[in-house]
């Protein structure tokens, strides 16, 4: 009989991947944990247009992963330095829910250009940016939020699509920090599953506009911090 895991019955790896982030960044508790989950949830759970679409899985998350950002780490004791390489689409910018569309258009279909050639410097571009963002000789504590798509040979479509955490990478692959316990689930993201072949498309592509590289931050981030007030969905 099948045993159930994180994320098999719930949608909510957008939470847990910034939770793991600050847990890398901030050596975040167990107790301190779950109450960023708690009062996640409880104030997602006011919000009754998105609540339904949160459960439903009825979105992308982006909306979710830029408020949670806001939410928690834009002040003391868990401030962040927050950058996006390709994108701006998850710096934190508003008080409430009104702008949080379900869907974020991203610049191609999940499969990612059509052109192989195109797809493999799109995805080259990502690894350097992240490999370099964490092999650099900085000492501050870093992590990086992503998207990723697992494709299964020959569809475009892909099987999983999933919101997760980086903390190191080396020559080879981007290592996460993962809350996924199901058999299967990926803990590396190899350079190699990543580069699409001659003829043969990536099994797995990082979406450009969802990576967030953190760095624990002693400045402020000039950003206003998210309220957890509610606000009509």
């Amino acid at each position: 009989m099948r045993r159930y895991m994180q994320g098999t019955l719930d949608f909510a790896c957008g939470i847990y991947a910034v939770i793991n982030a600050l847990s890398r960044t901030h050596g975040l508790d167990l107790e301190n944990a779950r109450g960023i989950f708690r009062e996640s949830i409880l104030t997602l759970s006011q919000q009754e247009g998105i609540w339904l679409h949160f459960l439903r899985n009825e979105t992308d998350h982006y909306w979710l992963v830029r408020w949670l950002l806001g939410r928690w780490c834009c002040e003391p004791p868990r401030r962040l330095e927050i950058m996006q390489p390709f994108s701006d689409c998850l710096q934190p910018r508003s008080c409430c829910f009104d702008d949080a569309n379900m869907y974020l258009p991203e610049k191609h279909e999940p499969s990612g250009p059509e052109d192989l050639a195109t797809a493999r410097d799109e995805a080259l571009a990502v690894w350097q940016a992240l490999h370099t963002w964490f092999t650099d000789d900085s000492t501050a504590a870093k992590a990086a939020i992503l998207r990723f798509h697992r494709f299964m040979p020959g569809l475009r479509q892909p099987l999983v699509s999933h919101w997760t955490t980086a903390h190191s990478a080396n020559h080879a692959a981007i290592v996460l920090h993962d809350a996924s316990a199901e058999p299967g689930a990926l803990f590396t993201l190899e350079r190699k599953s990543l580069l699409p072949q001659t003829a043969v498309p990536a099994l797995l592509r990082i979406v450009p506009e969802s990576v967030v590289l953190l760095r624990r931050d002693t400045k402020a981030c000039g950003i206003p911090c998210l309220d957890a007030r509610p606000h009509s969905g």
